[in-house]
């Protein structure tokens, strides 16, 4: 056995080890009572100190130093050398004990975060993201990757990101954002939107979902649904891939798309080739592109009149009361609705940048020092209002609402806008070389769009990075232009302009 499979075999190994700190973490949010969350982080932390240790040994380091000698490697021999390199480079700078507190302090601060949201009380929780928000500036200290430490930050949900590479693009979007969304709000002919704010039965949503995803060819032999706080999809091998959902009985897109969404992101898991199951390259190549696949899957297609087309009839005959005198023109006006929103899962297509943008810029305020976590409320408030003219009541529905810094995901956000643009200019590519996949929704037919997905994006995992992913799939660098008009094309005429 050569350095390189010696490599593949720790990493597979390694690989695993994290799929069981995941099934933990799947557990905390689905399962696990009330009163068992300080044994959970104790668990959690301990599975984060041996994966660090197991990960930046002698040995680990010694292999990839012998199978960079090796000549000729094939691509998945290149990817696994270039990927294995990366994660021991950036975790061998980091102490066990930060790593083992960060993750502790995660535990610890999902569940003051429940408690602070579910109580609108920022203060639960401001001990705890003041401590998080330390140890990640600790982070991006020891790993020195670039220049600014919120731009090292980024680089581990998007490799090669920077912040100003983002910042330009989202200044960009921005002002293109402005120009529809005035446009949309000066028209005369707006949606319904109160057919999406009547009462939902719980449980016909759920059954409705289920009924969707499994029409979308989600697995249910190799995955399940369950319900959390906030949604999320998680690999606990790469045969089982999971995700989660909530239901508002107010709001029915919380349940239907949110559940689209999320199997998009699974559906990605689910596609990898044989040869990479449960190894380094098992995995989305960056946030970004994963991002890409839930919010094409929720809004290109879910959101589209051809999906309607065809899960309409099914949906008025679960809820007759709430459709009645309802076309499928009228519902798919409302679902398509464009107006500021408090709620970034539930924002429609051409506000979510905002919200995003507006994420992105604290997170470096906040990384950089120059505001403290006491000011994040008013702070979240007045960028709201700034952004999208609207003031959240609550801190709830403001800066609580997500829960990514309780677990310390300071990076994370900017590569959700940028799925918006990946997944615009895959999706593009898909219609070009399918044309009639429209036509294939009408018919509740999904496999090819997600034949295209598999042969081009999933079955690759880590192998190509983003910037080269992008380009073989499309032919050119990341666009986000094909987002705007994307954009235009769709609401017009929704709007009737």
């Amino acid at each position: 056995m050569n350095a390189i499979e010696e490599l593949k075999k720790e990493f597979s190994e390694i690989t695993r080890l994290n799929h069981i700190r995941s099934l933990l973490g799947w557990d905390e949010q689905v399962n696990l009572p009330k009163g068992s969350f300080g044994g959970r982080a104790e668990q959690n932390a301990l599975m984060s100190k041996i994966i660090h240790e197991r990960l930046i040994s002698d040995k680990i380091g010694k292999l990839i130093k012998e199978a960079e000698k090796l000549k000729d490697l094939n691509l998945i021999d290149n990817a696994t050398l270039r990927e294995a390199k990366r994660d021991y480079e950036q975790e061998v700078k980091l102490p066990a004990e930060l790593v083992e507190e960060i993750s502790k302090t995660g535990s610890l601060g999902y569940i003051k975060w429940v408690e602070a949201r579910k109580k609108n009380d920022f203060s639960i929780f401001q001990p705890l993201l003041e401590k998080m928000i330390g140890l990640q500036i600790q982070v991006a200290e020891k790993l020195d990757t670039h220049p600014d430490p919120y731009s090292t930050l980024i680089d581990l949900y998007e490799p090669g990101a920077t912040y100003d590479w983002i910042a330009n693009i989202f200044n960009k979007s921005k002002q293109n954002l402005n120009s529809i969304i005035k446009k949309l709000e000066n028209s005369s002919d707006k949606p319904d939107f109160s057919i999406l704010t009547q009462k939902w039965d719980k449980n016909k949503q759920w059954d409705f979902s289920i009924e969707i995803i499994k029409g979308l060819n989600y697995d249910f032999n190799k995955g399940r649904q369950d319900k959390s706080v906030h949604p999320f999809t998680t690999s606990l091998s790469s045969s089982d891939t999971r995700f989660t959902t909530r239901i508002d009985d107010n709001f029915f897109p919380t349940c239907i798309f949110g559940s689209i969404h999320e199997c998009g992101h699974a559906l990605y898991e689910m596609g990898l080739m044989e040869e990479i199951h449960d190894s380094v390259l098992a995995s989305g190549c960056s946030m970004g592109v994963h991002e890409s696949q839930s919010r094409m899957w929720e809004n290109m297609v879910g959101r589209s009149m051809e999906f309607w087309k065809f899960w309409y009839p099914k949906l008025k005959k679960n809820f007759p009361n709430n459709l009645k005198d309802k076309s499928v023109k009228d519902f798919y006006r409302s679902i398509n609705t464009v107006q500021p929103s408090l709620i970034r899962v539930e924002a429609d297509e051409v506000t979510y940048g905002m919200h995003i943008i507006l994420r992105f810029e604290l997170e470096r305020d906040i990384i950089e020092g120059n505001v403290q976590v006491s000011e994040l409320p008013e702070l979240w408030n007045e960028k709201m209002e700034n952004l999208l003219g609207i003031t959240p009541p609550t801190n709830s529905d403001g800066v609580l609402q997500d829960i990514h810094w309780s677990w310390g995901n300071f990076g994370y956000f900017p590569t959700y806008f940028l799925g918006n643009l990946y997944g615009a200019q895959f999706y593009k590519t898909a219609l070009k070389q399918h044309p009639t996949l429209p036509e294939e929704y009408e018919k509740g037919n999904f496999s090819n769009l997600l034949a295209f997905l598999r042969e081009n994006i999933h079955q690759y995992g880590r192998i190509y990075q983003a910037k080269d992913l992008i380009k073989r799939v499309t032919g050119e660098d990341l666009n986000p232009d094909y987002f705007i008009e994307y954009l235009e094309k769709k609401f017009y005429p929704i709007y009737r302009i």
